[in-house]
């Protein structure tokens, strides 16, 4: 009984570890150090609402990172969303970082036919520095984020910008079509590298689905009965060669 009760409560820890399906996540590297966090996983979102994910002010692999918040929007027959942001990242090593931030998340509604994505950031005292901003949509749903890598299903915008003056920034919008006619997920990553001493402030990116729009039956029929007037119209008054 004690090996079954021990057993059971290894298995209780694991699972409390262990993100759950259906959750936005955040992944990153910076400079080989990484960093993960769930939606609701105590020890690292500092926001309790489900569908926000912020982490605390804190420094990872020599970069501190302040101001960091994710959130994600799944209202059935509205745009499904999904966002990132933070307000500053700064590199405090004395050499230039690699630097990998992935977030995702699961369980969107469709269907949706179209996207739109946004990206924007400021670089500072970073001559240099780059960033390449990505965005992807999986209609098969797989959890992206679960590492600073994993970014399922297909890249359907990009946006590259490396910083040429102490002052530098960087706008992007996109557009274009898509399929998902049920459950999908969207994954936002950016990819780059900060100089020695370089920042990179209010860097954003949001992504946007949305809904197929089906017409009501009211809408249909007077429809029908537009095309069926029109057809009687022209039957009544054919043209004449």
């Amino acid at each position: 009984m004690r090996q079954f009760l021990a057993a059971a409560s290894a298995l209780a820890l694991i699972a409390a570890a262990t993100p759950t399906r259906a959750t936005l996540m955040i992944a990153a590297d910076f400079g080989g150090t990484i960093f993960n966090c769930s939606d609701n996983q105590a020890s690292c979102d500092t926001d309790p609402a489900v569908g926000s994910l912020q982490i605390a002010n804190q420094s990872i692999g020599g970069v501190q990172v302040n101001g960091s918040i994710q959130t994600s929007t799944k209202t059935a027959g509205a745009p499904q969303i999904l966002n990132t942001s933070s307000l500053s990242v700064i590199n405090n090593n004395t050499t230039t970082t690699a630097i990998i931030v992935t977030i995702g998340d699961t369980d969107f509604n469709g269907p949706v036919n179209s996207f739109n994505t946004s990206g924007s950031g400021v670089f500072q005292q970073a001559v240099g520095s780059s960033a390449t901003l990505n965005w992807f949509d999986d209609p098969n749903n797989a959890q992206g984020a679960t590492s600073p890598t994993t970014t399922p299903g297909t890249m359907i915008d990009m946006f590259s910008k490396t910083a040429t003056v102490v002052a530098d920034s960087f706008s992007h919008n996109g557009s274009g079509p898509v399929n998902d006619p049920g459950l999908f997920s969207m994954t936002e990553q950016v990819v780059g590298s900060l100089i020695a001493g370089g920042q990179l402030l209010n860097r954003g990116q949001t992504e946007i689905k949305n809904p197929v729009v089906i017409p009501e039956p009211a809408s249909l029929a007077i429809l029908a009965i537009g095309l069926i007037g029109t057809w009687l119209v022209r039957r009544r008054y054919p043209r004449h060669s």
